[in-house]
């Protein structure tokens, strides 16, 4: 590993391959190589050990910069209904091995639900660290919206079949990835991170001379 940090490549701290690309488009005007987990002949396995988004997004984002000496960032998203005690939250991928479960699982959890009680929202940090595990800033976005009692739309990945954006009165699943990427909680937590990535790139360019 380098001691000196590349500007011009920034690793995304996952393998799962909707949330990299969404990732990767977000960030399409940034002039950098983004690159991600699947991308490194060794990648660091990763864990989600705290009980909060900033803490398991800080982890994760230090742990893969540590380990690969990129640019990385990571983050920590999840859906929280507050009806269930703010579950699945942290444990948003945990519920189950793979979307069809995890929706299954939420629609069980909520099956006397009705209501407000059906009030949910998805939440998104993002923490980017240098290659020595330093946490150069972190970023959040919140969405808020309904889960419905079907799933509907073919798009997006997660719980977005669920999760009905009052203002379109569709599903995540059924936007466009545009049109989610503009109300979505990572892409309001990508925009202001991709907002803020160039003083922070010029900050290390003048630090690596």
């Amino acid at each position: 590993m380098s001691g000196v940090q590349r500007p011009d490549v920034l690793l995304v701290a996952s393998d799962n391959p909707g949330k990299v690309a969404e990732i990767r488009g977000l960030l399409a005007a940034v002039p950098l190589q983004v690159i991600s987990l699947a991308d490194l002949p060794n990648p660091p396995r990763l864990s989600e050990p705290y009980d909060t988004f900033v803490g398991n997004a800080q982890h994760k984002a230090a742990t893969a910069a540590r380990a690969s000496g990129y640019l990385t960032v990571a983050d920590d998203s999840g859906l929280v209904v507050p009806a269930l005690g703010g579950a699945p939250g942290i444990r948003s991928s945990r519920v189950a091995d793979n979307d069809p479960d995890r929706i299954r699982w939420l629609l069980k959890e909520m099956r006397n639900l009705a209501g407000e009680q059906r009030a949910a929202y998805f939440v998104c940090v993002i923490a980017l660290a240098n290659l020595h595990g330093q946490i150069l800033g972190i970023w959040q976005g919140r969405v808020d919206g309904i889960i419905i009692s079907q799933p509907q739309g073919k798009g997006g990945f997660g719980y977005d079949p669920v999760f009905l954006y009052p203002p379109t009165r569709q599903t995540f699943a059924q936007m466009t990835a545009a049109q989610k990427n503009e109300v979505s909680h990572r892409g309001q937590a990508l925009r202001n991170f991709a907002r803020d990535l160039p003083a922070i790139l010029n900050n290390i360019t003048s630090s690596n001379k």
